[in-house]
């Protein structure tokens, strides 16, 4: 399949620059055949000049090829603007990704605030990945652990697939170091324990996370960590992708994912974990290259530099965690997040850390919400997600 479909007849282009990219994303999606975008696009050129303007997705309507309700969530308008779901209101989006967008907004019987990701139409279209949205959607509202983010709702509304999830009020950890540049190491570490936290309740619950990342981390100004984004989780005991097949954002894949191996464990996310640490205390990702066949390679054979960690000035513990976390041979890893918080909680206390919390400039203050009692999981929202690139 190439990368574009073709012009529609004579090779005259008639379709808006608009057109002609959403021919393109729904040719390289699978979602159309090329004679069916071919067809679309010629169409839609004749009926120009008849003096008729549909856009493409009202052509597809025209041909059966796409619903009106599906259609519809292909505008160009804001979903800010259009406030589409029925007891939320979207206030600003706040993370575009590879398969959803996310707003900050508000659950309005509630007057709760709250995040809402929504799933991109494209995406929509395809089995894999709206089951994946729903997956993670499903796991989001029935987990619940301090250092993972709540899901509230989960719901089609007119052709729109969204996910309410609670707001923590911040950012990523990502956006943090974009911002402020590196983590003082006992913070990093701090948020480092608490992600083992998490780690180690998901895989309490059979789940590896597979797609570690401080973008996928979201903390306050009180040092308070969220771990986000299920959409690459494994399910042990179930048989997903095949071997052979990478998954996850290749700065942060273990070396077992960089070579497609099926029997993930929860070594991998604490191999992820440790190259998180590293970027929060370094401000870098310790393997870079010309593409992502380079770094993962990186990722399988090249030893992590020390002389970079030296650098940066930091305790030896420090180096000798993100050594031992990030070790090529995962027999020589922690061999269960417990360990690593057991290692890390020792490390604190003996240096006596206090995570003091971080003042916001006064702009950012203005406006935010009230803290609030969560609502019981049974019950609807009573309601963030960051930057990525990964393998799926």
């Amino acid at each position: 399949m190439g990368s574009a479909p073709p012009a529609p007849g004579g090779g005259t282009r008639l379709a808006t620059q608009r057109d002609i990219e959403l021919a393109s994303l729904l040719y390289r999606s699978g979602i159309l055949s090329q004679e069916q975008i071919q067809g679309a696009l010629g169409h839609q050129g004749r009926l120009l000049s008849e003096g008729k303007i549909l856009s493409l997705p009202e052509v597809l309507v025209e041909q059966a090829h796409m619903t009106a309700e599906v259609a519809a969530t292909f505008t160009l308008a804001p979903l800010e603007k259009l406030q589409p779901f029925d007891g939320y209101r979207l206030d600003a989006r706040i993370g575009d990704g590879a398969s959803a967008r996310v707003y900050r907004g508000a659950y309005l019987p509630k007057d709760l605030a709250v995040a809402v990701k929504v799933l991109h139409p494209e995406q929509a279209l395809q089995e894999k990945p709206l089951k994946r949205f729903v997956r993670e959607a499903r796991l989001l509202c029935k987990l619940r652990h301090d250092n993972v983010v709540k899901g509230y709702e989960c719901r089609n509304v007119k052709g729109f697939w969204f996910l309410s999830m609670e707001w923590l009020q911040g950012g990523t950890v990502l956006e943090r170091i974009d911002k402020r540049g590196p983590v003082e190491a006992n913070a990093a570490l701090h948020i480092t324990r608490q992600v083992a936290r998490a780690l180690s309740f998901l895989y309490s619950q059979g789940i590896v996370h597979r797609d570690i990342k401080p973008g996928n981390i979201l903390v306050d100004d009180a040092w308070n960590v969220k771990l986000i984004d299920l959409g690459l989780c494994r399910i042990l005991g179930k048989t997903e992708e095949a071997s052979g097949t990478t998954v996850g954002t290749v700065g942060y894949i273990s070396p077992e994912q960089a070579k497609g191996m099926s029997d993930l464990d929860i070594r991998s996310d604490i191999y992820s974990l440790g190259v998180t640490l590293y970027h929060m205390v370094v401000g870098e990702v310790p393997f870079s290259g010309e593409n992502d066949l380079e770094v993962m390679s990186k990722q399988i054979l090249q030893s992590l530099k020390s002389d970079r960690l030296k650098s940066v000035n930091i305790a030896p513990y420090v180096h000798f965690a993100i050594e031992k976390m990030m070790a090529k041979d995962r027999d020589i890893r922690f061999q269960h997040p417990d360990d690593l918080v057991r290692d890390l909680d020792g490390y604190l206390d003996t240096v006596q850390f206090q995570p003091i919390p971080l003042a916001r400039p006064v702009a950012e203050t203005k406006g935010r919400e009230p803290p609030r009692t969560q609502p019981r999981s049974d019950v609807k929202p009573t309601a963030p997600i960051s930057r990525r690139k990964r393998y799926r």
